[in-house]
């Protein structure tokens, strides 16, 4: 199936006329397009612990609105089977060209034969890009027992971790949390989701500066946080992200206030997640 035009997305009209979302406007006035636009934090299907479900339309029409190149998709950690939904995304994946990408999300309080089975299916066999370690939604200290094999899968299966950080998730989502790992895993790429959440924002940059195998992805984070993360560690170590479709809009647009230079603009929308996840 052929990769769906980015330019029939359903937004609102542009300053200069015609149907473009209204970022593109932006971005190819400013000069950024052709930018690669990547949001590296997407969930599909069921969450028995945020009491949520997001259907495959929903995805697929904000990559639609949004002319997203690649959406980064994952199962809610409170789905009710996991796989099943992992099976979903991989549908999606055929059904778009790639344009949907799968990231692993399972409890990693299983057995680990189970765990290792179900993460080298997904990234062998469907072309995942990542495992997720949700310290909130599955109770997980990441220098934990459990949360270090998630670690040690993805070295070994050689995709990286994308880490959920901030909130109400401390202090096992404490950005600081992941220095055991990082530092013993070197030479393997670590997301910390929402970089802290506002929150922790300056503790993940304060991580990021110690372990340059250490990336943020800033979706809730607001836009003081976000530039102060850009003048610390950098565009080169930071992705869009939305973690949630409705979000996605409103994250762009927070880019956009940065007031970055063109490099660093196609760094966050897409460059540095696209060198991450090798997409």
């Amino acid at each position: 199936m052929p990769r769906p035009s980015a330019r029939r997305g359903r937004d609102t009209e542009n300053p200069s006329g015609g149907t473009r979302p209204r970022h593109q406007y932006w971005i190819q006035k400013l000069g950024y397009r052709r930018v690669v636009l990547i949001d590296a934090h997407q969930h599909l299907g069921d969450c028995r612990v945020f009491d949520l479900d997001v259907p495959e339309e929903t995805v697929l029409a904000a990559a639609e609105k949004h002319g997203l190149d690649h959406v980064l998709v994952m199962p809610f950690p409170g789905a009710g089977d996991a796989a099943a939904v992992h099976d979903r995304i991989a549908a999606l994946t055929e059904s778009t060209a790639g344009r949907v990408r799968g990231i692993v999300c399972l409890n990693p309080h299983q057995d680990r034969a189970a765990y290792a089975a179900e993460a080298e299916r997904c990234v062998t066999k469907l072309g995942f890009v990542a495992l997720k370690l949700h310290t909130l939604g599955h109770a997980v200290e990441p220098a934990s027992a459990d949360g270090m094999a998630v670690f040690a899968e993805a070295a070994r299966l050689g995709v990286p971790v994308i880490v959920h950080t901030g909130g109400a998730g401390e202090p096992f989502a404490s950005p600081s949390h992941v220095l055991p790992a990082a530092t013993q895993w070197p030479q393997l790429p670590i997301v910390l989701a929402h970089a802290g959440m506002g929150v922790a924002a300056r503790e993940a940059a304060l991580v990021a500066g110690v372990c340059p195998n250490v990336y943020l992805e800033t979706s809730w984070c607001g836009t003081l946080d976000t530039a102060l993360l850009a003048e610390t560690i950098g565009p080169h170590r930071m992705m869009l992200g939305s973690d949630g479709a409705r979000n996605l809009g409103v994250e762009i647009a927070k880019h956009r206030a940065l007031d970055l230079s063109r490099g660093d603009m196609s760094l966050c929308l897409g460059g540095t997640a696209a060198k991450v996840f090798r997409l």
